[in-house]
């Protein structure tokens, strides 16, 4: 039976082929969104009682499942049962059960659940439109925004358990590390990144001194792997080596965070209010005015559901910050302002020069946190910034026309003719030369007509001022 099928996979076109897992999926989710409400039912008449002690050993004993099935089956119970609206997206398939499944996270905590009913329409909308990485993310984001108490005692077991040990088990190293805090993580990676990167570089000169114009022909002396082994290493000596064995290298760690939040930090501590005023303090050092602070952030998602896409607080990685850490870097050490648009586009960081490079190049990365090519998970640190619309057709080198692509599919956009459009929110989008968009199953097309006219009138002035030979 499986067999066959499988022979007949195997002879089908690749256009057929990706029809098929196309509708494949979306079944799955509808099934999914079905078995939900099923299990919903069940738990809330709690018929199970007659022969099971509870809804698990029901569903492990009717469809022999393992605990894994049954926890999703009950979380999505749990979450389509009180916000059908995503029940709705799962059943028409615009969304997956791992997007879900995320949304679930907020229901699950205690101290999130409550905030959800504003915000679920936004979310859903979210989910449909980005990847499961991205909107995991935005989750994790966001539970760290609601839910700062939390977040602050994850953030100090965290701290309070940090731990590192450099054993030797045979003969063999083994290094463990764990724990810090997230400005602490971004430095270690960084340091690590930048030795592994002159481990990178020693090989290349060593491949180029023994086979010269040919080298490009041949592997490097050592695979990745080895190389990093060798950079930490060089990470001791040169700790050894130095008069503050200590000492961290000079580092540059961004921080992305909006105006707002950064007030909030300030003003949670009692230090500066969201207007810039002095918090008036009475002798005791208690606050005179309470009513001066921020208002409670469910009154501002209560009237405005999508204020929480406009907030960023977050390594450029994207890993989130508790606003105490940032609190932290903004008293302690030095702050570099990014202003960015209501699209999320860092404005006017831009030069006339043909590549991004320098401070064009650093902006246009904070932009981005991987690969914007479909399905590609890449850093993006590890990227290459590319020009939305090319610049042979009038793009400019700034961060509104920046896109953030690997080095295989930078190479495969211009191979393939690939363009980049953005929609009203900044999320960017890949079309074939067709027209047609890069989208996943489910998601429905997204409107890019102002993007799209945008990119037409720059094309048409420049080619207008370079018709007038002003064009440099």
């Amino acid at each position: 039976m499986f067999k066959a099928f499988l022979e007949e996979c195997v002879g089908l076109p690749d256009a057929t082929l990706d029809e098929r897992l196309r509708a494949n999926e979306l079944e799955f989710r509808r099934v999914l969104a079905e078995r939900a409400a099923l299990v919903g039912v069940a738990e809330g008449r709690g018929s199970f009682h007659d022969e099971h002690r509870s809804i698990a050993a029901y569903l492990r004993a009717t469809v022999n499942t393992g605990p894994g099935a049954v926890g999703r089956d009950r979380q999505l119970a749990r979450l389509l049962t009180e916000h059908p609206q995503v029940g709705d997206a799962l059943m028409a398939g615009h969304i997956s059960v791992d997007h879900a499944l995320q949304i679930n996270r907020l229901h699950a905590n205690r101290r999130t659940r409550g905030f959800m009913p504003p915000l679920i329409d936004v979310l859903v909308e979210l989910a449909e439109h980005s990847s499961h990485r991205e909107f995991s993310e935005q989750v994790t984001e966001l539970i760290v925004r609601l839910d700062q108490d939390g977040a602050f005692d994850d953030l100090t077991d965290s701290v309070d358990g940090r731990r590192a040990t450099v054993v030797e088990v045979g003969g063999e190293v083994v290094v463990s590390a764990h724990g810090g805090d997230p400005i602490q993580a971004d430095q270690m990676v960084a340091i690590f990144e930048a030795f592994a990167e002159a481990e990178y570089q020693k090989d290349l000169e060593a491949r180029r001194a023994e086979f010269g114009d040919d080298a490009d022909q041949h592997p490097l002396p050592r695979t990745a792997g080895q190389r990093g082994f060798d950079a930490l290493h060089a990470i001791f000596a040169a700790a050894y080596a130095s008069p503050d064995g200590r000492r961290l290298p000079e580092l540059v760690t961004n921080l992305i965070v909006d105006e707002h939040t950064a007030h909030h930090a300030f003003a949670t501590a009692g230090i500066v209010l969201p207007n810039s005023d002095q918090v008036n303090l009475d002798g005791d050092g208690e606050i005179i005015d309470e009513d001066q602070l921020l208002d409670d952030l469910a009154d501002e998602l209560t009237n405005d559901p999508d204020a929480f896409l406009d907030r960023r607080c977050e390594t450029a990685n994207g890993t989130p910050i508790h606003p105490s850490v940032v609190l932290r870097a903004l008293l302690t050490g030095h702050v570099r302002r990014v202003v960015m648009n209501s699209r999320g586009v860092i404005v006017d960081y831009g030069t006339k020069q043909r590549l991004f490079t320098g401070l064009a190049r650093q902006a246009a990365l904070l932009t981005a946190r991987r690969c914007e090519h479909p399905g590609c998970d890449l850093p993006a640190r590890w990227a290459q910034v590319d020009h939305t619309l090319e610049w042979s057709d009038g793009g400019r080198t700034d961060q509104d026309n920046s896109g953030i692509r690997c080095g295989h599919d930078n190479r495969t956009k211009h191979r393939q003719r690939l363009r980049t459009r953005r929609d009203n929110r900044g999320r960017a989008y890949t079309l074939r030369p067709d027209g047609t968009i890069m989208l996943p199953v489910g998601e429905r097309p997204p409107d890019l007509s102002d993007d799209e006219m945008n990119q037409l009138a720059r094309a048409r002035l420049h080619r207008d001022i370079a018709n007038r030979g002003v064009l440099t």
